[in-house]
């Protein structure tokens, strides 16, 4: 399929990043900032989309290709979910038109699953999981770090089922706001490199420790261990956490895992995921995500011309 101008907005919770995307694959980055959804109202998103684009000089008759939260129910405007087991194509289906101006705009559904009485939803993921297909990367198993992290399957080329799961949001609340708070730090980032995180994810993979019934260890050696100075409490909390979400996928084996991710989080679940045998293939998110925009960005227009 060939390739088009078009522009691609990557709009998340807390962030949003736009590129221009050429016909000759000359692409750049457009716009980046912290207008993420939930610092705007609904009525501000094509206010604040129309002047990014006036102000880089974007023909308005561009094409412009929306994924992640501006879909969401709190967002621009709620786009419904795509149903798993889902193709690109499916998911490029439902995106839904809307106007920013004079430039008009399509935004992605993101999926949704209902499996076995569990239920479970994404808004942008899908589309780094379809960029990585793009790049290459072909089926298997794919992890997602985040706030949220969710972990994917793909087979056939279609995301069939994934969990969601909410270790970001537990270090975050648990780092700053809990009784532990005076001992972690919730802007820590190396903690991958000190021993204190290996030693959690181990523990916790081997069934030697419990979250729930070590957390509170962490307090209680801060207060009377005499070298609590030199331990690191947030690695400690982190390699707890993220070794339970490894431990509670019940994975078999040591499967390849294809990990979706940039920055410091990249290395915590690389170092994570090390420890726990696994054969770790990186993806950057950000190239992943516009790799993802360029396929849905082709397929609709494709269907716009059909």
């Amino acid at each position: 399929m060939a390739s088009i101008d078009f522009v691609g907005v990557d709009w998340g919770t807390s962030s949003f990043r736009a590129w221009r995307c050429g016909a000759d694959n000359q692409d750049q980055p457009l716009h980046k900032s912290d207008a993420g959804m939930s610092r705007l109202k609904p009525g501000e998103f094509a206010p604040y989309l129309d002047r990014v684009l006036r102000e880089n000089d974007v023909a308005e008759t561009t094409l412009v290709v929306i994924c992640g939260m501006a879909g969401a129910r709190d967002g621009w405007t709620e786009v419904p979910y795509a149903s798993a087991p889902a193709s690109s194509k499916a998911v490029g289906q439902r995106a839904v038109s809307v106007k920013a101006g004079p430039y008009s705009c399509r935004i992605l559904p993101g999926v949704s699953l209902v499996q076995d009485g569990r239920f479970d939803v994404m808004r942008g993921e899908e589309t780094l999981l379809f960029g990585a297909l793009s790049q290459g990367h072909g089926d298997g198993l794919y992890c997602l770090p985040g706030t949220h992290s969710k972990w994917c399957q793909i087979e056939n080329g279609r995301l069939t089922h994934w969990r969601t799961v909410m270790t970001g949001e537990l270090f975050a609340l648990l780092s700053s706001q809990s009784t532990l708070s005076g001992f972690c730090s919730s802007g820590a980032s190396d903690v991958h490199n000190r021993p204190e995180f290996a030693s959690a994810v181990h523990d916790v993979l081997i069934g030697a420790r419990s979250v729930m019934q070590d957390l509170f260890t962490i307090r209680a050696r801060a207060l009377l261990d005499p070298d609590a100075d030199e331990y690191n409490f947030s690695a400690q909390l982190s390699g707890l956490l993220v070794g339970e979400e490894i431990a509670g996928l019940g994975l078999d084996g040591t499967p390849d895992v294809i990990l979706i991710s940039g920055g410091p989080i990249r290395d915590v679940y690389r170092a994570a995921l090390s420890i726990a045998g696994m054969n770790v293939r990186t993806v950057e998110a950000e190239d992943a995500a516009l790799a993802g925009l360029k396929r849905f960005a082709q397929e609709l227009a494709h269907h716009m011309n059909t």
